[in-house]
């Protein structure tokens, strides 16, 4: 019997070697070298072979080819002024304008050279110009004529988002570009971060007085801080929105929060003291934590209303995600005080809190081998991956650094040996690639889900629910994606993301959600390769958000618009289903929203 299963494993009489589905994932997930001659590639059915050169290239390994291209690796302005010459479809436009436009180039309305009012029936709708024709413009170009003719077209077609183009219009108006808004727009969670996203784009000194006169009308007017910067009540209106809508919870804390992102970090400390708007440090965790991020004199009030300093409180702040996002500020109005929640986070069993501990060491600790020890430990990569990286800042000397990164190259998790790789490496040419870790449970269930999802080689469709019957089904691909895509499906089944909250949202660009924490940090507990390729990611594509090379998790991303910059560099599982009906959901959906469920609908 035993004989014959091994029969039945060997190739049939005639047929030649396979690099099968399975092959791939084992060969990606383990990240070595694979041996294959030209000639034992050129003998693999087509196919095959395709997969073995996509492997290839995602295990990344030294002497392998670069996924990316030249031209995305590195963009280089003449090339890039050449493409959009060149180029003819939506995409090909899309891409060279908003590359020129990263590069700051003049030319770059050139990519949309020989659209006509006729082209705009065609142009994809989703594929929005708004904000890329408000840059180029920033940057010296000229609108010509028959372009403003197509333009016209798309908005008679109905292709153009009044939110979006009010956006564009008032980076314009701030520049001196244009001298008026567009008609007001309602005062949605969606309409006040788009609006305020592209008002606090624009220098601190051209908008200093109306910001913060902006942040003293939304405050209520509580206590006069030191500054008075006042001169007439600027209200949401001012900014190209109806404000009649601000009675609105979810959109009082979207200008809110984009409030502290406008104002410099170093502001506060000018400011002295800050109101909260009613309802503030009351709102979602994820809500203080972004405000808390930015504000470097903790703002709260008591029970009287009386407000106090935050290192007056300091012993009550018990979360670490809380403390490790006031740590920051904390630094430049209380040393001391800083000093001593750092070391309290630096024993936090939470590493989160940890790595915000060790990013503020300034050099390296007297108890190294026991902070290694702890770190080497968590469950989470924020930590570890901020200790390996930190060898560098702390300026430690070259053979020092090498002692201390060279036991990293044997973590069981691949994501600390890349690291710590990736920093021997620059120090010693010659470092070996590491060896692959042993595989753990979790590593074996995501294999073996990824293994049977592509072979199935069906979508797999999985579908959010947001608070308010909203929602949004993602149609993700294994055959691309295999143990990412495995990985969420995985998560969703035990309902790892029910109950938690989207803790950013930028329009035009993602909606980002999966944090175990409600902010933008965290994950479940392991790492998942990176499995790149060059599908273009545009609007409504679904990515792996990271924090370096195959460091995914349970983070993810949906595209509310095309970011071709991410293509090759995050891992794209697929796209939202009927994208009419998920961008307006997506394009509106508030800072905080809760996630109720995420669902697997395949059988």
């Amino acid at each position: 019997m035993r004989r014959l299963l091994l029969l039945l494993s060997l190739p049939l009489l005639g047929q030649g070697p396979r690099f099968t589905v399975r092959d791939a994932i084992q060969a990606e997930w383990a990240r070595q070298p694979l041996t294959w001659t030209e000639a034992q590639k050129a003998a693999l059915p087509p196919a095959d072979r395709a997969r073995l050169e996509r492997t290839l290239l995602r295990i990344g390994a030294p002497g392998a080819p670069a996924l990316l291209p030249p031209e995305l690796e590195k963009p280089r302005l003449e090339v890039w002024e050449a493409k959009a010459k060149e180029a003819r479809s939506p995409q090909e436009r899309f891409t060279a304008l908003f590359t020129l436009n990263r590069l700051k180039s003049p030319k770059a309305l050139t990519a949309l050279d020989g659209l006509t009012a006729a082209d705009a029936a065609t142009w994809p709708k989703h594929l929005h110009l708004e904000a890329s024709l408000a840059t180029a413009r920033l940057n010296g170009a000229e609108v010509s004529p028959a372009l403003q003719a197509f333009l016209d077209g798309r908005k008679k077609a109905g292709k153009v988002d009044p939110v979006r183009a009010q956006a564009a219009r008032l980076r314009l108006v701030m520049a001196g570009k244009e001298k008026e808004l567009l008609p007001l727009v309602p005062a949605t969670p969606g309409s006040v971060l788009a609006l305020m996203d592209a008002w606090n784009r624009a220098p601190w000194k051209e908008r200093m007085e109306g910001h913060l006169a902006l942040w003293w009308d939304v405050a209520a007017k509580q206590v006069p801080p030191p500054i008075r910067p006042i001169s007439k009540k600027v209200e949401l209106s001012r900014i190209g929105a109806d404000a009649s809508h601000l009675k609105n919870p979810p959109t009082k804390w979207a200008i809110w929060s984009r409030i502290w992102d406008g104002i410099p970090d170093d502001l506060g400390e000018e400011m002295g003291f800050h109101s909260w708007p009613a309802g503030g440090p009351g709102g979602p965790r994820t809500i203080t934590v972004h405000w808390a991020s930015k504000d470097p004199v903790m703002p709260l009030n008591d029970a009287d209303g009386v407000r106090t300093a935050y290192h007056q409180i300091l012993a009550a702040v018990k979360d670490p995600i809380y403390s490790s996002a006031i740590l920051p500020g904390l630094r430049k109005s209380s040393p001391n005080n800083a000093d001593i929640m750092r070391e309290r986070l630096l024993l936090e069993p939470h590493p989160t809190a940890r790595a915000a501990a060790i990013e503020d060491l300034p050099s390296a600790p007297a108890d190294l081998a026991a902070l290694t020890k702890l770190t080497w430990a968590d469950t989470q990569f924020e930590a570890q991956q901020t200790l390996i990286q930190s060898y560098a800042r702390w300026k430690m000397a070259p053979e020092e650094q090498k002692t201390q990164l060279r036991p990293w190259l044997q973590h069981p998790d691949w994501a600390c040996r890349w690291e710590a790789y990736q920093a021997l490496v620059k120090l010693d040419p010659a470092t070996s690639w590491p060896a692959a870790p042993k595989p753990t449970q979790t590593d074996e269930a995501i294999l073996k889900e990824a293994s049977r999802l592509a072979e199935r080689g069906k979508p797999v469709r999985l579908r959010i629910t947001f608070a308010g019957k909203r929602s949004v089904t993602l149609k993700l691909d294994p055959t691309v994606a295999p143990m990412n895509v495995a990985n969420l499906v995985l998560l969703a089944r035990r309902g790892y993301f029910n109950g938690r909250l989207v803790p950013r949202v930028v329009p035009d660009f993602v909606v980002q959600m999966g944090s175990p924490y409600d902010t933008m940090d965290g994950g479940p507990g392991y790492t998942v390769r990176c499995e790149n390729s060059l599908t273009w990611y545009g609007p409504g594509s679904v990515g792996m958000a990271l924090s370096g090379k195959d460091t995914g998790g349970s983070q993810f991303f949906i595209t509310t618009n095309a970011t071709p910059h991410l293509t090759g560099k995050y891992t794209r599982m697929g796209e939202v289903e009927d994208l009419d009906r998920a961008m307006k959901i997506l394009d509106d959906l508030e800072l905080g929203a809760k996630i109720e469920s995420i669902k697997v609908l395949e059988p």
